[in-house]
């Protein structure tokens, strides 16, 4: 046999404890396939092939992997002395036409364990088989993170079911459906992958496909066009994200356009031209090599009468396909940093959690990337607490374009192992610029050891440009962002470099100051007198 089987399961969790589904039984002499192999003329057919995955299947090259995921399942004769897999048929067909197969089993209990990753990473093709019983509903979790992982390889499902339902919906791209698991059908569902067979949707022969069809499928994916695309676009930011975060046209239209840092995407009902789904994503410099780069996937909205649709599926996995490949790309972030659209999922808003968590992202950890909690927080000047009690002899002041050096060095520094990417950009859009001294340093024995950028509605800056949401909430609130402390400072330094800031802005006529992005500082920002405006989940992955 040419292909490589590995026997029970590939994983020591899946040893473990093996669930056999003893309720899977497909007897192929049954009166349901007879019928449906004379009226039919096959035991496999071709439920949907959206994305050409077929073809790439077979114009594989000699060196390529299949890597076939298939089901622990008791075999049909239902002898207990029976120990033989029932899928090794497939393996074999498969191997009979392309040498490279690999076989490896999975147990419903367990289902796609990380052994199971690691062979969806290494394959170019990956096939992953369900046995159902009748009336049982498709595991789709197992399919997403098949999906997920495989970063938009050809990925096949193969759903096996006696007698065939015709209700189930399968909403991934390409979906063979086999009557049952005997040697002939998965005989069937080899020839068929191949190209042997003719194929067409089971139970939906007689019914022309239309392209507006309301079962899950994979869209066209467009690049966005502001001039065409912003009011449907502003509608559908302000129908799913509205309160606080309600944004005109002008204000978002200015945050989407980052000429050579953005790719925006759509997916447009295909005769009216409406936008049903949008996703935008932007790129930042991480430090001053210009080779590393941190890629936010910003926002994915799905119009609400159009979800479970496949629209999001398709934007998601579009986009995160597009960062990937490109070059210097270290850091993928769910949100988006600088522009801020939204620093991450916000906490208290409608959210398919469990949606993007099969997708990679992880949300239930109270660790950087992976769910922290992370503040915006809103001062009234007249409720500011702070007291200078320190007797050391830091000063504060503002920058000059001389201290820049030493500032691109604390931020880069700092930043980094911080986990704060993109702060790096923001600083270096303040060179040689008329508002570098909208920078705030503290200083001790001739050594920048703390910074903070603010701005002001009206300063000119680039920085209120990306942080949209202080001159939202009122034209006499100021920001700060961006707060990098060398890590060998004391405590009250922070509360001194915020203090030069409330004067600062003080002295520009504003009356309440606006911090966006504060994880572990938030008690004592608390204490002296700032309050909470939103908070959201960190979440982000390194590439």
């Amino acid at each position: 046999m040419s292909s490589t089987h590995t026997t029970q399961s590939a994983s020591s969790d899946d040893e473990d404890e093996m669930e056999i589904d003893t309720n899977a039984a497909v007897n192929p002499s049954s009166a349901a396939a007879h019928k449906i192999a004379q009226n039919e003329g096959s035991l496999a057919a071709v439920y949907r092939d959206a994305t050409d995955w077929l073809q790439h299947v077979r114009a594989l090259r000699e060196t390529d992997v299949i890597i076939l995921l298939t089901p622990v399942v008791v075999p049909i004769s239902q002898d207990p002395t029976d120990i033989s897999d029932p899928f090794e048929p497939l393996g074999r067909s498969l191997a009979k036409r392309h040498a490279r197969v690999r076989q490896v089993p999975y147990t419903k209990r367990n289902g796609i364990t990380s052994t199971h990753l690691g062979f969806i990473k290494r394959g170019h093709v990956i096939i992953l088989c369900f046995a159902l019983r009748p009336g049982e509903q498709l595991p789709l979790e197992f399919a997403d993170i098949t999906f997920a992982v495989s970063d938009n390889k050809p990925c096949i499902i193969v759903v096996c079911c006696n007698p065939i339902d015709e209700n189930q919906i399968i909403p991934f791209p390409t979906v063979i459906q086999t009557l049952g698991y005997s040697p002939p059908a998965l005989e069937s569902t080899a020839a068929l992958i191949f190209g042997e067979g003719l194929g067409f949707p089971l139970g939906r022969a007689s019914e022309p496909p239309t392209t507006d069809s309301q079962a899950p499928r994979l869209w066209q994916v467009e690049q966005w066009n502001e001039s065409r695309d912003i009011s449907s676009v502003v509608g559908l930011w302000n129908e799913d994200i509205n309160g606080r975060f309600a944004l005109d046209q002008d204000t978002l239209a200015s945050l989407l356009r980052r000429p050579g840092y953005a790719k925006h995407y759509v997916v447009r009902d295909t005769k009216s031209g409406v936008i049903h789904g949008f996703c935008a994503t932007y790129l930042a410099y991480v430090d001053k090599e210009g080779e590393k780069l941190i890629a936010s996937l910003a926002v994915l909205l799905v119009r609400s009468t159009h979800r479970l649709l496949g629209i999001g599926l398709s934007l998601h996995s579009h986009a995160v396909s597009q960062l990937k490949r490109t070059r210097g790309v270290i850091r993928l972030q769910f949100g988006s940093t600088f522009p801020r659209l939204l620093y991450g999922p916000p906490l208290g808003m409608q959210f398919n959690e469990a949606w993007f968590r099969r997708r990679g992202w992880q949300f239930n950890k109270e660790s950087p990337g992976q769910g922290q909690v992370i503040y915006d927080l809103i001062l009234d000047f007249s409720n500011w607490k702070y007291s200078d009690n320190s007797s050391s002899e830091t000063i504060f002041k503002l920058c000059t374009q001389e201290d820049m050096m030493k500032v691109i060095e604390i931020v880069e520094e700092t930043s980094a192992k911080q986990a704060k990417m993109g702060w790096f950009d923001q600083y270096t859009s303040m060179m040689n610029g008329p508002n570098v001294k909208d920078i705030v340093l503290a200083v001790a024995d001739n050594v920048v050891v703390a910074t903070a950028l603010t701005y002001t509605p009206s300063c000119g800056s680039p920085i209120p440009s990306n942080l949209p949401w202080a001159g939202r909430i009122g034209d006499d609130v100021g920001g700060v962002t961006c707060i990098c402390i060398s890590p060998h400072q004391n405590d009250n330094i922070m509360g001194g470099l915020l203090n030069a800031c409330v004067k600062m802005l003080h002295d520009q006529g504003m009356t309440r100051m606006f911090i966006d992005g504060v994880a572990g500082e938030v008690d004592s920002l608390k204490r002296l007198g700032f309050e909470e405006w939103a908070q959201y989940r960190d979440v982000w992955k390194d590439v």
